[in-house]
């Protein structure tokens, strides 16, 4: 894994800066003095470390780091993306062929983007103009390929947080290490192992007292059952791919945790409607299998649970309600807002894609509002 800083805001680069950055936002909120006239003081009084060992450390978020990530495991940037306070911007596996997968992962990926290229063209021979047709198709049908690929498989992403972020989350991978780097899980000892690379290669920005003092875990395995409910907070449960979380957990403003996997794929394997509808169901199902036996693909089915405010859920059926989305987000998001439609009516009127609420589409869509929901693919 490489990772390398490629920035950060205010053009600072030493925590030297960052701590008088830091000091001069926290002086803001006690002096009749500007902000240019306390920027460039001395700190005298001692106030950065008075603020450390006090713990109010949110004067600690002004400073934004941006880096650069390359070799950075699926998962792990899954892990990343699922905390707060961030922005990324990943590979995308819908519009890039997948690489750096291990040769028969790479076979069988290989195999399933030319099985599906023509099933599509084949269910929807008008699915666009002739000059984006063969591009839609390719994007769509590499969406479900990747469903062969490892959540392990190498990806690369630039990642921004705050410099307080950034130290909670290296005491928190540090914790997971710590905890997991002996089980006897397959995937948690997996995953631990590729912590200690990515938190060495942070160590330069860590701030000695600026450490997690919370009772934060990593949230992507904060996971506990509660009942179902929906009113104007909601909390539900469901099966979901690991690519499928990779999707969902974009969302910010929502809570999403996953119960660890075990060993033997329980749960089972994501199913692409335009699979099971081309009579490959059966083929799609044993090469999983296969794949699961040593490794963890992508379609691999997890626990998932989201919990959220009514008016965070419908933020996202703006967004996933979409012709634009992965289908399988989609359907899971449709599933979702159906069950809360029953409890709360006026949810009724937000089932359907937002080109059909009157709210303005710039993007180029192949499927249309129409199509949107009852696409299978």
């Amino acid at each position: 894994m490489k990772i390398e800083l490629k920035g950060v805001t205010n053009g600072m680069k030493t925590k030297e800066e960052w701590l008088s950055f830091s000091r001069a936002c926290g002086r803001v909120c006690y002096t009749e003095k500007e902000f240019e006239q306390v920027i460039g003081e001395q700190d005298k009084s001692g106030l950065i470390e008075r603020t450390l060992r006090s713990g109010h450390h949110s004067i600690f978020e002004h400073i934004n780091l941006t880096f650069y990530m390359s070799g950075i495991p699926k998962i792990l940037a899954m892990i990343l993306n699922n905390e707060r306070q961030y922005a990324t911007s990943e590979k995308s596996a819908r519009y890039t062929q997948m690489s750096g997968l291990p040769n028969e992962q790479k076979k069988i990926y290989d195999k399933w983007l030319n099985l599906l290229i023509p099933k599509i063209e084949e269910v929807y021979p008008i699915i666009a103009d002739a000059e984006s047709k063969a591009t839609a198709v390719t994007k769509l049908a590499q969406e479900n390929a990747r469903y062969m690929t490892s959540v392990f498989t190498p990806t690369k992403m630039v990642h921004t947080l705050n410099l307080r972020q950034l130290n909670f989350l290296m005491d928190q991978l540090g914790e997971y290490y710590q905890d997991k780097k002996y089980s006897k899980n397959r995937f948690e000892n997996r995953l631990a192992q590729q912590i200690p690379d990515l938190v060495e290669q942070l160590e330069e920005f860590k701030i000695s007292g600026l450490e997690n003092q919370t009772n934060r875990h990593l949230s992507m395995f904060n996971y506990d059952c509660y009942p179902e409910h929906f009113s104007d907070v909601y909390s539900t449960q469901y099966l979901l791919s690991f690519a499928g979380l990779a999707q969902a957990h974009r969302h910010r403003t929502i809570t999403y945790n996953m119960l660890t996997p075990g060993e033997n794929a329980d749960y089972g394997f994501f199913l692409p409607s335009i699979v099971k509808a081309s009579g490959l169901a059966d083929e799609w199902w044993d090469d999983l299998k296969e794949i699961a036996k040593i490794d963890y693909p992508q379609a691999q089915m997890v626990q998932v649970r989201e919990r959220g405010n009514l008016e965070d859920f419908r933020s996202k059926t703006i967004l996933r309600l979409c012709g634009h989305a992965q289908y399988e987000i989609m359907r899971n998001t449709l599933k979702i807002a159906k069950k809360y439609a029953k409890e709360i009516g006026e949810l009724e009127n937000w089932i359907s894609p937002k080109c059909q609420r009157g709210r303005k589409c710039t993007g180029k869509c192949i499927w249309g509002g129409k199509m949107a929901l009852e696409r299978i693919v």
